[in-house]
Parts: structure tokens; sequence; C-alpha cells
């Protein structure tokens, strides 16, 4: 018995190493393909592939460069494999790298790599080397999949037009996993997915083509970034979802895009599914909800900053959007334009996010739909919420704001708002001399709107690093509220700077006003009369000038904030008052 048992072990493991071994051989062995970066290898890879498709085998490349002047079509069931086990930067040269030259100026052209039923490309890099930064043309997709279980993972993607199509026609069960790189166009495009899809760790940033070191970034003249990041932030649409049932979508990344995350409708329908970790940096909007099934979206621990071209809005639901979007422990900061705006006859919840900064017409906006905005903090002062004419319904609950949570209601009692944050008073032996360091913790209990985000002062001049460790530029107007005893005198200071070649910014309260000079930094002062303080408890304070942005002003900037003066400190000092400041938000 025992010497059966160990013949039948050895007949296995025989086995197992002939079926290794035809694996092995049939990767290696692939007549005709180079692998010199000149020679186009186009035929003789499909030639394998199909050779594969049909012995039940994969095709493994070795380190080498590929030249694909045509597409390459993956059998069902065949594996496309490369060297690489994780994503890079800047190693095209190294391991298996596919160079792509065919489909030029086809934007719908076949793809470069086209996965069938359960096939799967791992472990490349792509590039374009026609590609050059300061003549992007079109090409057409890098990889297009459809069928049951494609699978893309491993994959850099060096300059992409446009990355990758899942659907059209249908798709079941598709896999994206660690796919990093530079697209141009678009990223990533889900459509006429019937059965749960996954999309993890897909990162998209235009360094991974300007700082690569490949030829082709080095050929435009001046400033490669400008060529690059300038197209992407006019035409990137960086993940966008058609139909797609049960979609789950796991810590996802762009910076530098026109559109972030975008939700549209085709002829197969529109998305529902999961959205984790998710995030939008420097982007015109991070998510553009123009269509959603009814089941709707659910977006958990996502980032968003959105500052690069108009609306500068995190959020946007479309007027063509319907069903329910949800945004849980979300994070927000440098979104002019407003965190979320609400234009659809959709059900919006928003709860337990954080806004870090203001925004002019309101951090959320809404002219349309039914809202609940609950457990949220805003940092910022000036308008957190508001309810436009065309709203349904609104429940505001259990939100926090230095100063009290500011809502513009303009739909009366459809708007439910209770139990939220409201003003801290002062006592008043706080008032006598007291100072606020702008742009450290607690300044938000005396900004109203008009203010950007808190930033070192690192480099800022050394006379006001000598003072201060903290600013925060104004967006425009910006406003104060600055407690004061009622009908005492004061001299009020403001340390601030203006740019050269920006509008004149002017310091106004109580009547009285004073212009700072262009390109300096100043220490403004203000006489308060005691009747401007009679019967009041706060002293509204202006500073006031048109919006700059630094895109227009600086040469080479791509930052498109609207700017107005820098400010470092404010001072209210009664008379009578003692000689030293109390600072009061340490």
């Amino acid at each position: 018995m025992k010497y059966t048992k160990l013949r039948a072990a050895a007949v296995i493991c025989a086995l197992l190493g002939l079926l290794f071994d035809a694996k092995v051989y049939a990767a290696q062995t692939l007549p005709g393909v180079a692998g010199d970066g000149v020679t186009d290898d186009t035929t003789a890879l499909q030639t394998a592939l199909d050779a594969a498709g049909k012995s039940g085998t994969d095709v493994s490349l070795e380190a080498g460069q590929y030249l694909i002047k045509g597409s390459l079509k993956v059998p069902p069931g065949v594996a496309l494999r490369g060297t690489w086990e994780t994503p890079h930067h800047g190693a095209w040269d190294h391991g298996t790298t596919l160079l792509l030259t065919g489909g030029r100026g086809q934007e719908n052209g076949p793809a470069a790599i086209t996965l069938q039923q359960s096939s799967s490309l791992t472990g490349v890099t792509m590039v374009w080397p026609e590609e050059t930064a300061d003549n992007i043309v079109p090409y057409p997709w890098a990889i297009h999949g459809y069928g049951m279980h494609n699978t893309v993972e491993n994959v850099t993607l060096v300059n992409a037009y446009q990355g990758i199509k899942i659907g059209q026609p249908s798709s079941e069960l598709h896999l994206i996993r660690n796919v990093f790189g530079c697209v141009l166009r678009r990223g990533v495009f889900i459509d006429s997915t019937t059965d749960i899809g996954r999309i993890e760790n897909v990162h998209f940033n235009t360094h991974y083509w300007m700082r690569s070191g490949y030829p082709s970034i080095q050929l435009a003249k001046g400033d490669t970034g400008r060529y690059v990041t300038g197209f992407t932030e006019k035409n990137l649409e960086a993940f966008i979802f058609g139909r797609s049932d049960w979609e789950y979508v796991l810590n996802t990344f762009v910076w530098g895009a026109k559109i972030g995350y975008r939700f549209i409708k085709t002829p197969e329908g529109s998305c529902n599914g999961q959205f984790m970790g998710i995030g939008a940096d420097a982007c015109a909007i991070g998510v553009l909800v123009d269509h959603l099934q009814g089941i709707g979206i659910q977006v958990t621990n996502g980032e968003f900053t959105a500052f690069v071209g108009e609306p500068n809005a995190g959020i946007v639901i479309s007027p063509t959007a319907t069903g329910a979007a949800q945004f849980v422990n979300c994070n927000f900061w440098t979104t002019p334009g407003g965190a979320i705006q609400v234009h659809g006859n959709t059900q919006v919840t928003i709860n337990a996010c954080h806004f870090a900064e203001g925004a002019k017409g309101g951090v959320i906006q809404a002219d349309k739909g039914h809202l609940i905005v609950s457990s949220n903090s805003f940092a910022a002062t000036g308008k957190s919420v508001s309810l436009k004419p065309g709203v349904r319904s609104a429940i505001v609950t259990a939100n926090s704001q230095p100063g009290g949570l500011v809502v513009e209601n303009k739909i009366g009692a459809y708007a439910q708002i209770a139990l939220n944050e409201i003003a801290y008073q002062f006592p008043e032996s706080l008032t006598a001399h007291y100072r606020i360091n702008i742009g450290a913790s607690g300044d938000e209990e005396f900004l109203g709107d008009g203010w950007g985000g808190g930033e070192d002062a690192d480099s800022d001049p050394p006379s006001i690093r000598s003072q201060f460790k903290t600013a925060r530029w104004t967006t425009g107007d910006a406003s104060l509220r600055l407690p004061v005893k009622p009908g005492a005198a004061y001299t009020l200071t403001v340390w601030l700077l203006t740019r050269g070649n920006t509008p004149i910014q002017t310091l106004l309260a109580a009547g009285v006003k004073k212009a700072a000079s262009v390109g300096k930094v100043e220490k403004l002062v203000l006489q308060i009369p005691a009747s401007a303080t009679k019967g009041r408890s706060a002293l509204d304070v202006k500073i006031a000038g048109k919006a700059w942005s630094p895109s227009k002003v600086i040469p080479g900037s791509n930052d498109a904030r609207l700017l107005g003066a820098r400010v470092f400190g404010v001072e209210m000092k009664s008379t009578g008052g003692p000689a030293a400041a109390k600072v009061v938000n340490e």
C-alpha cells in the first residue's frame, strides 16, 4: 500500500511537471517576437495569442520593449502577462513595456488591447511614443474589455489618451486593480455592465508622464506641465460610469482633471453602486452626476477639491439627475464654487462630512430636490447651506459651525432646521484688548464670508514671520465680526499683504476706511468711535477689493483660485484697555 501511494504521488508530480513545462514553453516560445522596440511585433504577438486560445495556455512577455503598430485581441480564457508585479513610476525602460503607435488620430478606433471573456492583461507598462506634450492628439482606448470577467491588473499607463473601457457590448464582473498612470482625455469608462464590477487602487496623475523620463516628454519646448496639465484640466474625465449594476469602487484618485467622476446615461442605462475612498484633487468638478438609477450611489470617505475652472465645485448634481445620492464622511476643501451644488430632483443625503472652507454662494447650494444635511462640520463662517426656491424639502440638523450655523432659507416651512450650533458669546473681560491670529485654529469664530483656508506663513516676509505663523487669503470682499464692549471706543489694527499688480484692498469699519498699498506688507489702523459700538456686542469689519486669480497674474500658474489680500492678524484695543493683547485663538 505504501509503495502504491508513493508511485501515485510520483505520477501526479510528473503530470504536474509536464503541464507546467507546457505552459512555460507556450509562454516563452513566441516565434517572430523581437521585443527590441524597433521591430513591429503586432502580427507575431497576435499569432501567439491565437495559439494560446486554442491550446488553453497563456502568453507571458519577458522584459523588453514590444512595438505594436496595430492592435491585439486577447482570446477568451487567455492571460497576457508582463513581468511587473506592481505599478511603478519612471521605469518604462524596465520590465515589459508595450510601445503603441496604432490608431493615431482615431479616438474611436480599435483599442490597443481588446480583452474577451475571462481574459486578462497584467504586469505591463504602456507607452505611446509618438504622443508629445506640446502636440497631444487622440488615440483609441488602451484597453477595451467585454464579456464575463475581464481583468486588468498591475498596469502602468505612461501617457494614454484613453485608458480602460469596459462594456459595449455587454460586460459582467470586471476587475480593474492597481492601475496607475497619466490619462489625457478619459481614464476609465464603464458601461453595459449587468452584474457586479470592481475597480480598486486606480490612480491618475500627469506626473506619470511628466516625470517619466520618456523621450517624448522631453520633445516639448518650455513648461511641460503647462501643456500636459493644461490639457487635462480642460479635457480629462477620469472615471465615467454609464450602465453598471452594483459597481464597487475602492481607493481611486485623480489629480488635474476637468471632471473627476462622471455619472451619465447611455442607451444601456445608468449606474448604481458604492464608491469608497475616492478622491479628486485640482479638478473643475470633483463628481458630476448627470443621471443615476433610482437606487442611486453611496459615496463614503471621499476627498474633493475643485479650483482649476468653472464651476470650481466638489459635487454637482445636474438638472437631469434623479435617484438617490448619498455622501457620508467626506472632506471638502478649496471649492470656491461650493462644495456641493444640487440642481436635480434627487434625494441627496449629506452626513458626517467636513467642509474646510466657505463659498460665497454657500458651501451647500440647492435649487431643486430633497436634502438631508446632518451631523456635518463647517470650519468657515458665512453661508453654509443655501436653500433656493425649487427645493422640495430640506432637513438641516445637528451641524456645527463657528459662530453658529448660517442657513439661507428661501423655502420657508419646507425646511426643518434644528439643533445646530449657535453663536458663542465672548465674556466682556476678553474684549478690552485682544488679538486674533488669522489662519490659526479658532479664528473661524470671527470670520464671515469671503475667506480661504488657513495656511502657514513660512514663505511670507521675515517681518511677518516674526509675529505670525499663519494666514488666510480673502477671496474678494471679506468680512469679520469682532466682539466689543458696548459703548467703548477701539483702535482696530489689521496686518495684511497685497500682491503687486493686483486690485486695491480697503479696510472698512464704522464708516471709516483705509486702503492698503499694493504689493506691500502693511499694518492698517482705524479708530473706531464709541458711538459705533453703542448698544452692540460686535463690530462688523470688511476688507473690500476686487478678486484676482494667480492663473491670470502669475506666469505659469495653474491656480484658478480667486484671491484678495493675505491677512495675518487682527487686533482690537479699547480706550484704556491693558497694554498687552490677549490672543483669543491660541
